[in-house]
């Protein structure tokens, strides 16, 4: 019990922060939900892919409220939408069937390269 209490604790904000990280970004709150859920338990989980697959049920309905928030005060361009959104189907879709077969540690590292090219992209 008292395990679930500080569990609760950690988790409570860090929801929060990846709320808050989405709304005001867009995105991005699902690295806050990996980052979180790694340091909470880190190599006690025999599985690491339970961390981005989280991240990703929680990034749904939270995808879901932005782009509905975002789009009622018309930031939601649909000529960058349609072209887009299919190919980022497929793409899940590849991601999603090649997820059990790549070690996790491999996961971690691209994760890694990811959250790095693209905060080198964005301040460049």
């Amino acid at each position: 019990m008292k395990n679930l209490i500080k569990q609760a604790f950690f988790l409570l904000p860090l929801g929060l922060l990846a709320g808050f990280i989405n709304g005001l970004l867009g995105a991005a709150g699902g690295i806050a939900v990996v980052l979180g859920l790694r340091a909470l338990h880190g190599k006690r989980v025999a599985n690491g892919r339970s961390f981005y697959t989280t991240a990703l049920a929680v990034m749904l309905p939270l995808s879901i409220l932005t782009v509905w928030q975002y789009a009622g005060k018309g930031h939601l361009p649909a000529t960058s939408l349609e072209a887009v959104v299919f190919p980022a189907l497929v793409g899940g879709a590849c991601g999603a069937l090649l997820l059990p077969h790549v070690p996790t540690g491999a996961m971690h590292r691209i994760f890694s390269v990811a959250v790095i090219v693209s905060g080198l992209l964005l301040v460049a």
